[in-house]
Parts: structure tokens; sequence; C-alpha cells
């Protein structure tokens, strides 16, 4: 099951609108014109906030504004409670930008979404923007030229910094997705691809990988069978580093510059596109989606 990327006529709920936290980014995404149709908080005196319907509790936000998109804005504390609310009320797709997640919860998190067949995205995540159209967590949207490079990632910094390169090399993002950066996450690479794969604004995409994860792996092994036609570029972070990583799950131990070297020759194997180094990464897409032109204008 693919992952319907958000557009700008969905429908999206705040879980803890009137958060500190939420509050500043739900300004934010009504200021880029995304649909927000309700938000949750706990206080039941408060019944509209910013001019948005708020709700106690999720279950009557979706029977009153229909939803099919959530993002949490919750304490760590709070959060599970939060996401199994929105679980349970079948949101198709629930980011949690949270962080400092406790490990037994994001587990009962993860555990409860596939239960109900819905996704999460996140803990830690940065959220979902596509370009000119909706924001859906706390990037800074205006970093993003609408364009047609689909985008993957671990890791907040290394978006930004890459989505500066693609605008520099004239190219642009056609979707951004912020899974988070923690060891245990809601959602892998693999369904979010997918999704980019069947997205006809999506030419190419841009994969940012991290040390310590199991998700390129995966991601590799999808693709073996998917055979996709669009190029899938990967950076994977952690190449300079010689420090000893464990991997206690896996039972393995390892010099995290031997991770990434292993890494990078099984996505190679899968046929993606590995870039090596960062600051290189918009001109290499470029330069590549530059020579597929030429070739089949041939």
């Amino acid at each position: 099951m693919k992952i319907e990327m958000p557009t700008k006529s969905t429908p999206i709920i705040c879980q803890g609108i009137t958060s500190s936290t939420g509050a500043v980014h739900i300004e934010r995404a009504l200021a880029y014109g995304s649909n927000i149709v309700s938000g949750i908080s706990r206080d039941k005196s408060i019944t509209r906030f910013m001019d948005i319907p708020v709700f106690a509790n999720v279950k009557e936000a979706v029977h009153k504004t229909k939803p099919v998109v959530s993002v949490i804005f919750s304490s760590p504390s709070r959060v599970f409670a939060d996401a199994e609310e929105a679980i349970k009320a079948h949101i198709p797709l629930i980011i949690c930008t949270t962080t400092h997640v406790p490990y037994h919860d994001i587990l009962r998190m993860r555990e409860l979404a596939q239960k109900h067949h819905v996704y999460l995205i996140g803990p830690a995540s940065p959220g979902i923007v596509v370009p000119e159209q909706v924001l859906a967590g706390n990037m800074p949207a205006n970093l993003f030229p609408k364009g047609s490079i689909g985008i993957v990632s671990r890791s907040s910094s290394l978006t930004y910094e890459s989505v500066q390169q693609l605008s520099e090399n004239e190219l642009g993002v056609s979707t951004c997705i912020g899974i988070g950066s923690g060891t245990l996450l809601g959602t892998s690479f693999v369904p979010i691809v997918e999704s980019l794969l069947a997205d006809s604004k999506t030419k190419a995409i841009l994969v940012i990988g991290k040390t310590n994860s199991q998700f390129e792996m995966e991601l590799a092994e999808f693709l073996k069978k998917k055979k996709p036609k669009k190029p899938i570029f990967v950076y994977l972070s952690g190449r300079s580093q010689k420090q000893v990583s464990s991997l206690p799950l896996l039972g393995y131990e390892a010099e995290t510059g031997d991770v990434v070297s292993c890494k990078r020759k099984i996505c190679e194997t899968a046929g993606m596109i590995v870039i090596q180094r960062f600051d290189k990464i918009g001109e290499h897409i470029k330069n590549y989606l530059s020579r597929e032109n030429q070739t089949q204008n041939k």
C-alpha cells in the first residue's frame, strides 16, 4: 500500500495545536496555504484557534472535519496517547514531529499503526513539504523550489543543504519527506519511495541515509524486485567517520566507514546511484539528468 502524498486540498488536523510549538508551525502552515481543517486541545474551553475549529478528541474532529493527515506536536509524555487516538480514528497518514519519545512508546505506536493499516512517519519527523502546495510539519518550506526531484531523508540539516544545492543547479523539489532521525521509526524508506515512483511530478528521487540503519538495505531489496525506470540517487552519511559503531539488535559491530562502504555496494547492486561527496549532490544529479536527456534526444 502506497502513501497518498498530501496536496493543497488535503484536509489536515493538528494535534497539540495550542502548544507553543504547534501554534508556531500551524501559523506557518496556514500562511503557506495548507488546508488545516481542525485541531486538538486538551483545554476544553478552547473551541477555535487561529480561526480553526478545535476539538477535545480526535474521534469528534474526524467525524466533523474528515482529515486524512494528522500532524502531532505533543510532548514526549503525551505523544503515545495522541498517536493512539489518531491511529484508532483511522487517519491514513500520521506525522509525529515529537523528539525524545521513549523507545517502548515508539514500538507500541508502530505496532498499532501496522495493525490499523495506517502510516506513521516519525517520531522526530520534520514532516512533508510539497512546494507551493502544502506544509505539514516544521520544515522551512520557503527554502524548497518547485521541481521534479523527490526527497526522502533521515536528516533535516542534510535535507536543507541538499535542497540549496538543487536550487543552485536550477533543479527543484516535487515532494520532500523527513522520516525522522531516530533509531526506531514508524515508516522506512520503502513505502515512500514506492509512492514517489508512482508520482507523475517526480522524475528522480534523492534518498539521504544515515549510519546505523537497515532502511537502505530494505530499500535495495525492494528496488531489485521493482526495477524502477526513474533514477534513484542515494547519499550515505558517515563515510569519513572511523569510530566503532555497534548495532546490538543485529549482533553486529564494525567501524562506521566499513558499514557505509558495505551499504554503498549493496545500493549500487540494486541500481541506485550513490553520491559519495555531499557537497556535489546538486551538481551530480544535474549532470546525470542532463546526460540522460541528451541520450533520449538522440
